[in-house]
């Protein structure tokens, strides 16, 4: 017994003095902390891809993007900057300098760099999101590693410049509005808003009525105006492409009364076009998606009757 005791303690003695040295040799890392930024310290943002390099600017206004100034949408920029701000890395990934395997080569990885004027704060690479989907891979500015960055972000950077510019061409207070004029197809229809009710919750007390003193459907009053007070675009025309639009007639004009006048022209390209559109609040030339086009041309085309009245024409030829 007294043996195999003693070949026991030294089988445990042999194990813990080879754990013993496989810890001390094994290899320790502490990983590094990137720059600590605040965003009112940044005003100005470069995110270079391998076709494109996009810069925004801070300005007393906004964010704008690119050297023609275009406002920035304020949720991209947001995210972006809580990015840069919070990052924080999780993990060494490798220290190969296996590039491609992590798309940090240059054929695929993103360079962001945040400015304080010319000053850089933070230069860090963004690789492809970690098969997890909670992490991104990433290398800082002088530093050959590779490492896993909390979170999953390539998205919010890997844009175009038109996936970065604030959309929304419309903007104004559903309430405040007072009197709407819908031109099409050479007709003109007024309607003025008129107090009535008690101004509750299932009366808002406000009604519009027609010139000769009817009334539109209010549902279909309230889908126009409430689509277009917070109207937002597909995306951007060319500058030049807004100039050509003022040369044409619009096939639906909108103008809106409240303490100033708002004006929405829609220009329709026909089935297979999309429909462009121009707003007196904003200074570009614009695509409307699909859906939110159609929805505006039928319900401004109900509130003149043009619809009706079309079908009516029809029947007449028919018979």
């Amino acid at each position: 017994m007294k043996k195999e005791y003693l070949i026991l303690i030294l089988f445990i003695a042999a194990l813990s003095g080879y754990l013993l040295f496989n810890k001390q040799d094994r290899t320790h890392y502490t990983l590094p902390a990137p720059p600590k930024v605040t965003a009112d310290s940044v005003d100005r943002l470069v995110v270079q891809k391998p076709d494109d390099t996009i810069a925004f600017t801070r300005t007393d206004q906004g964010w704008v993007v690119t050297d023609k100034a275009y406002p920035a949408d304020d949720t991209a920029m947001r995210q972006m900057l809580d990015i840069i701000t919070g990052l924080r890395l999780s993990a060494l990934v490798s220290e190969n300098q296996d590039l491609i395997r992590y798309e940090l080569d240059e054929d695929h990885r993103l360079d962001v760099t945040a400015y304080d004027q010319n000053t850089a704060l933070l230069s860090f690479k963004i690789g492809k999101t970690a098969p997890t989907f909670n992490h991104t891979f990433v290398m800082l500015e002088n530093d050959p590693n590779i490492y896993h960055a909390t979170d999953s972000f390539r998205q919010h950077f890997d844009k175009t410049v038109n996936g970065f510019r604030d959309k929304q061409v419309m903007d104004f207070a559903e309430a405040a509005i007072t009197g709407i004029t819908i031109e099409a197809r050479g007709e003109q229809t007024h309607l003025t808003a008129q107090k009535t009710g008690s101004g509750t919750q299932d009366d808002t007390g406000t009604r519009f009525r027609y010139e000769d003193g009817s009334a539109p459907d209010p549902k279909t009053v309230s889908n126009l105006l409430s689509t277009l007070s917070v109207l937002a675009c597909d995306r951007f025309l060319d500058d030049p492409d807004k100039q050509n639009l003022k040369k044409d007639v619009p096939d639906l004009k909108i103008t809106l009364k409240n303490d100033n006048t708002i004006v929405l022209d829609l220009f329709d390209q026909g089935e297979k076009g999309p429909v462009f559109g121009t707003s007196s609040m904003n200074r570009f030339g614009f695509a409307l998606k699909e859906y939110v086009a159609k929805d505006i041309l039928s319900w401004a085309h109900d509130l003149a009757g043009l619809e009706q009245a079309q079908t009516k024409e029809e029947v007449r030829t028919t018979q």
